[in-house]
C-alpha cells in the first residue's frame, strides 16, 4: 500500500515537472502595399476611353486606383498645370507648351462632319463646310441634299472638337450664332437623328449609326484615311504631363504602350497612333 501511494506521488511529482508548451508567437503580416492613386483629366469624348482604360489598368494592377475627371481640354490643361491632375488626355494642345512638358501619343481619330441618315448630299469640301457653318448656305438641295435649310449643330467654344473644327475649317470665321449648342456628344448625335436638315461635328470614334460622315474634298473618314493622315480633320490624342511621370502615373503611361490597351483603344472605336510604339 505504501508502495502505491509513493508511485502516485511520484507520477504526480513528474507531472508537474514537465516543461511547459511553449507556443510560438504568431509574426505580423507584412504591411499591404500603399494604394497608388492617380488622377486624369480629359473631354467629354474621351470619358469612355479614359474608365476603360482605368478598368484594366485596375485590375492588372490591385493597388491602383485612378480618378478620372471630365474637363473640356482647356480646362483639363489648367488642371494639370495646378496640380489637380497628375495626366491630362488632349484632343487638342495649347501653342504654348512648356518645354519640359512630357507627351506621349495615344490614339487617333478624326473629327466627321455629319448629317441625318435622310440627307443624301455625298459630301463637300472644306470651304463648303465653312460656309455651310457661318450660315451662308441657305438650301440643302444644290448641294444633293435635302431640300431646305440647314440646321447647325456645335458644341461649346472650350470643347476639343470646336478648337479643331474652328482652326482647321472656319479660320479667322465665327460659327454661326443661329447653331444649336449640344452640351455634349451624345446630345448632338440626338439631334442630327432626329432632324433631318441638322448637321454637325462629333469623333469618328463616335459614330454609331445616328447620322452619316460626310466625305471633305473627296476624302471619307475612314479608318485607313485616318491612319494615313489623308482624312482633313484627323487628329491624334495625346497623354500629357509637366514632366515625365513617375510613381502610379509612370506606370499607367508605360502600360498604355502595351498590347492590352491597344487592345482596349481600338474596341473603343479609335486607331493606335502612328507615333506610338505599342508593346514598348
Amino acid at each position: 500500500m505504501k508502495f502505491a501511494w509513493r508511485a502516485l506521488a511520484l507520477c504526480l511529482l513528474l507531472v508537474g515537472c514537465t516543461a511547459p508548451v511553449l507556443v510560438p508567437t504568431p509574426t505580423a503580416e507584412p504591411p499591404a502595399d500603399p494604394l497608388q492613386q492617380l488622377r486624369i483629366a480629359g473631354p467629354e469624348s474621351l470619358e469612355s476611353l479614359l474608365r476603360a482604360l482605368a478598368a484594366a489598368f485596375q485590375r492588372d494592377n490591385p493597388n491602383a486606383q485612378i480618378m478620372v475627371l471630365k474637363r473640356a481640354d482647356p480646362l483639363a490643361w489648367d488642371a494639370l498645370q495646378n496640380g489637380e491632375v497628375d495626366l491630362a488626355a488632349l484632343t487638342w494642345l495649347p501653342e504654348a507648351l512648356p518645354s519640359e512638358s512630357w507627351v506621349q501619343p495615344l490614339a487617333r481619330d478624326g473629327l466627321a462632319i455629319v448629317v441625318n441618315s435622310q440627307n443624301g448630299i455625298p459630301g463637300c469640301t472644306l470651304e463648303q463646310a465653312r460656309l455651310l457653318f457661318q450660315g451662308r448656305v441657305e438650301d440643302w438641295s444644290p448641294w444633293g441634299g435635302l431640300p431646305g435649310m440647314p440646321q447647325l449643330v456645335t458644341r461649346e467654344d472650350a470643347s476639343g472638337d470646336t478648337l479643331l473644327f474652328q482652326r482647321q475649317v472656319m479660320g479667322d470665321f465665327p460659327i454661326a450664332l443661329t447653331a444649336l449648342l449640344a452640351p455634349t456628344s451624345e446630345a448632338l448625335l440626338a439631334v442630327i437623328a432626329a432632324e433631318p436638315l441638322a448637321v454637325g461635328y462629333v469623333s469618328t470614334a463616335l459614330l454609331d449609326g445616328r447620322g452619316r460622315a460626310l466625305a471633305l474634298d473627296g476624302v471619307p473618314p475612314a479608318p485607313e484615311m485616318l491612319a494615313s493622315g489623308l482624312y482633313p480633320l484627323t487628329r491624334d490624342i495625346v497623354l500629357v504631363a509637366p514632366a515625365a511621370p513617375q510613381g502610379a502615373p509612370g506606370d499607367f503611361a508605360q502600360w498604355l504602350a502595351g498590347e492590352r490597351a491597344s487592345a482596349i483603344i481600338q474596341q473603343q472605336g479609335y486607331l493606335l497612333s502612328p507615333f506610338a510604339a505599342p508593346g514598348e
